[in-house]
């Protein structure tokens, strides 16, 4: 791998070297622990930085027959390294090979070669580098030039940490909100420092905790719409749920969602009074392999990809969060069925905000499509269906901070894919006109929503 991997024209070589390479990265939603990026995490060894955290790198290594064991079980970490050193070399065209040389690459200044470099001289001389004060959590988001990190927090977390941080903010999960659970009611009661009785009193917290959200920096809002997600309209009788799931009764599938439905229309309403860019990630199936979940837990990297997304409850939410009394929020839609791409595209002209580009747009290739193929496949529906000079580019979406080298990949990616255009004669081959695209969507247009 050369300084010009994914860029086969001049055209490209020069619109990654002198416009997108050295841009700041702005990480909009990611997973990694706060604690760690607002403290003074380091890491013990190689292995806790590169894999026990990384589900892909889980997943390709029970693809290649590796005991659970040697993944999340109880192998050593040494044990666990070797056992991704030897499936390592097999993964020739998953992302999961050139992303981990570009890992070694630029932490380490290493030239990993997968089947060649010797595991224990890598373990040696990652280790000793990790031993050392400039190796910690916040150096890596230095060495990889992150301006901005925002790791995901519930509601009810405590985020007094983000505090006069000013890089790092979080992103709410939205999830605990809009499927109820008593945890989450308990905690609010007793930060807010009130009883929550009824469905008002419930927004009434959540605007307390938005407002602190706020406060920290927070910009954007995440919610999961799984496999099988159904919006329904109000019917009037929402307060009733509420209270009656409050007394401790229990509601049925349809009841469920009237409520959830309710409670992602308050909040998209809230969001837009604040600003923020709600993003749906839709389409997930999080229940696979019953056996794995036990093993790996919930995010273990085993999720499937669901059928394709009922579009009809889409637009009907999105119509009427734009409804409401404070209009729609931003929203990026993220899809992982691919077969959801232009459809998602095509939303972006649907929803307009006066004064406000790219109101309702297709998020960057998500999860299992965040490779060379999806990426691609992303920016072609994007030109295509919608106006590419407002996406907002890409996040990492990860639970491993040596991710962050996605922006990387996702920049050579685009800068190959607009150079090939270029050279075919499919779209302009000027420099200044490509030159101001590939600014704004590696950097400018995320910059925009946490500045705006």
């Amino acid at each position: 791998m050369d300084e010009n991997y994914l860029l086969n024209t001049s055209l490209s070589q020069r619109l990654f070297h002198e416009c997108a390479k050295n841009l700041p990265i702005i990480d909009y939603h990611n997973h990694l622990e706060r604690k760690d990026l607002t403290g003074e995490k380091r890491y013990r060894n190689i292995a806790e930085l590169w894999l026990l955290s990384d589900p892909y790198k889980h997943r390709a290594m029970r693809i290649c027959g590796v005991s659970e064991d040697y993944i999340t079980g109880g192998a050593g970490d040494k044990e666990k390294f070797r056992a991704w050193m030897d499936i390592l070399p097999r993964l020739v065209g998953n992302p999961l090979y050139e992303w981990s040389i570009l890992e070694m690459k630029r932490v380490f200044e290493i030239d990993l070669k997968p089947g060649i470099t010797d595991p224990e001289w890598l373990w040696e001389q990652t280790n000793r580098k990790l031993s050392k004060p400039e190796y910690s959590a916040q150096r890596i988001l230095q060495i990889f030039n992150v301006e901005y990190a925002a790791p995901c927090a519930s509601i009810a977390d405590d985020i007094t940490a983000f505090e006069g941080t000013g890089s790092i903010a979080p992103s709410l999960r939205g999830d605990t909100m809009a499927d109820l659970n008593a945890e989450t009611i308990e905690q609010l009661e007793g930060i807010v420092q009130t009883p929550i009785f009824s469905l008002h009193d419930y927004c009434q917290a959540i605007r307390v905790r938005l407002n602190d959200f706020h406060r920290v920096g927070c910009r954007f809002s995440d919610h999961a719409l799984d496999d099988g997600f159904e919006y329904i309209p109000d019917d009037g009788r929402n307060e009733q749920r509420f209270i009656t799931w409050k007394q401790g009764a229990s509601l049925n599938c349809d009841e469920k969602k009237r409520l959830s439905s309710e409670i992602l229309r308050f909040l998209a309403g809230e969001y837009a009074k604040y600003g923020w860019t709600m993003q749906l990630h839709i389409g997930a199936q999080r229940y696979t392999s019953t056996r794995l979940r036990k093993l790996a837990g919930p995010a273990g990297g085993f999720a499937g990809i669901g059928n394709c997304c009922d579009i009809r409850s889409l637009t009907q939410m999105l119509d009427e969060f734009e409804q409401g009394v404070n209009g729609m929020p931003k929203v990026i839609l993220f899809t992982l069925n691919p077969a959801d791409n232009a459809a998602m595209s095509v939303l972006s002209g649907s929803y307009s905000g006066d004064g406000v580009e790219g109101n309702v747009q297709q998020g960057p290739a998500w999860w299992w499509c965040d490779h060379l193929y999806g990426m691609r496949e992303v920016l072609e529906t994007i030109s295509s269906f919608g106006v590419l000079s407002t996406f907002v580019g890409m996040t990492t979406d990860s639970r491993s901070i040596l991710s962050f080298v996605r922006h990387e990949y996702f920049r050579r990616v685009l800068c190959g894919w607009l150079g090939g255009k270029a050279a075919n004669g499919e779209i302009t081959a000027s420099y200044e006109a490509l030159r101001k695209l590939v600014e704004d969507i590696c950097y400018y247009n995320a910059k925009k929503r946490i500045t705006e």
